[in-house]
């Protein structure tokens, strides 16, 4: 037996010597192929937020396929989803917000985690951006709002960041269907800021618009008169937030400044007023029918404007931004004292208002 087994190691030793002499090698054990060096990054670090502002994410730079978790230092400040990296905030103050990422199959890192402060101020307005808007909502400039109450008082930085009051919160049944719309804080009125529809000094000295009519832009009362503002429903042209676009598509005149007064200041209201990020646009003449809900909640939105260093809608004719289907020169106006409907010739001057959705 032993001789068996003596004889089956020197044939085991020759197969191997055989195998080593034919390759020139000895046998070695496979090798596991080394991982790429790789890393995560925030390109901002620092993150500025009030506390209406809705969820978001800052990009993270993931260079290689490794898992990341994310973590908050501070949750009363603001929460993070763990895999998603999604920030909820919750409150006032500074925190951290953690990336880690785990090594993979394919990728090791040098730096495994990266961070950036998120710093939360509190809100001006009460209500988040998100939040529905009522009627007599003030609205400030970083999209939050705070409800009108005859008790309210707002400091003189609310009063600073003040963009607009709400005069209509519409569902699609209603006037001017799903909407919400606001009213700038400032107006041209008073007997040295009236402005006319489109310029006229003489016949033969005119805005091209004055005497034409713009039929794109038509709305029409069931009723007009003493009151009838605060009543009447309307057809045609009921939203004005195009009604500009409409006048100069009509006209070939509108570059030269003076020829719609009422229009260009209007088109001006958030360069005149400082207005920035996404109140820096959207402002227009109302329509007929915008300007007369106006009127319907005047009293209240006058309240809410006074709140806010805002002027008041004033007694008196407010122009809209329309046209008048059976006279060119004629636009119609709100008399705000007694709800007045009537148009006039486009030349009138009269107040101003300007209005946007929110």
């Amino acid at each position: 037996m032993k001789n068996l087994f003596k004889l089956a190691a020197l044939a085991l030793s020759a197969a191997l010597c055989f195998t080593a002499c034919q390759t020139g090698t000895s046998p070695t054990p496979p090798i596991t192929p080394q991982k790429t060096a790789d890393s995560i990054s925030y390109a901002t670090t620092t993150v500025s937020k009030t506390t209406a502002a809705e969820a978001f994410t800052n990009p993270l730079t993931n260079t290689g396929d490794g898992t990341v978790s994310y973590a908050s230092s501070k949750t009363d400040v603001a929460e993070v989803n763990a895999s998603t990296g999604l920030v909820t905030i919750k409150g006032a103050g500074e925190t951290t917000i953690t990336a880690t990422v785990a090594d993979s199959d394919t990728y090791t890192y040098a730096t495994k985690t990266a961070s950036y402060t998120l710093t939360i101020t509190q809100a001006i307005g009460t209500k988040a951006p998100s939040e529905a808007k009522s009627v007599g909502d003030i609205v400030f400039s970083d999209g939050s709002a705070t409800a009108y109450t005859s008790g309210l008082t707002l400091t003189d930085e609310q009063k600073s960041k003040a963009v607009a009051v709400i005069f209509y919160a519409g569902s699609a049944s209603d006037t001017l269907g799903a909407k919400t719309l606001g009213v700038g804080l400032k107006n041209a009125t008073g007997s040295s800021n009236t402005l006319q529809w489109a310029r006229y000094t003489s016949n033969t000295d005119k805005a091209e618009g004055n005497s034409k009519n713009i039929t794109a832009i038509q709305c029409t009362p069931s009723e007009y008169g003493n009151g009838k503002a605060a009543t009447a429903t309307f057809t045609g042209d009921t939203d004005g937030s195009d009604n500009w676009k409409a006048l100069c598509d009509a006209v070939s005149d509108e570059g030269t400044s003076g020829n719609y007064p009422a229009w260009e200041w209007v088109n001006a209201y958030a360069t005149e007023n400082s207005l920035s990020g996404s109140y820096a646009n959207g402002w227009y003449l109302p329509t007929l029918a915008e300007l007369s809900m106006l009127y319907r909640v005047k009293d209240s939105v006058n309240s809410a404007l006074e709140k806010a260093g805002g002027t008041k809608i004033a007694d008196t004719g407010y122009w809209s931004s329309s046209q008048y289907a059976s006279f060119n020169n004629g636009a119609w106006t709100v008399g705000f004292a007694v709800g007045y409907l009537n148009y006039f010739d486009k030349g009138i001057y009269m107040s101003v208002c300007t209005v946007r959705a929110f």
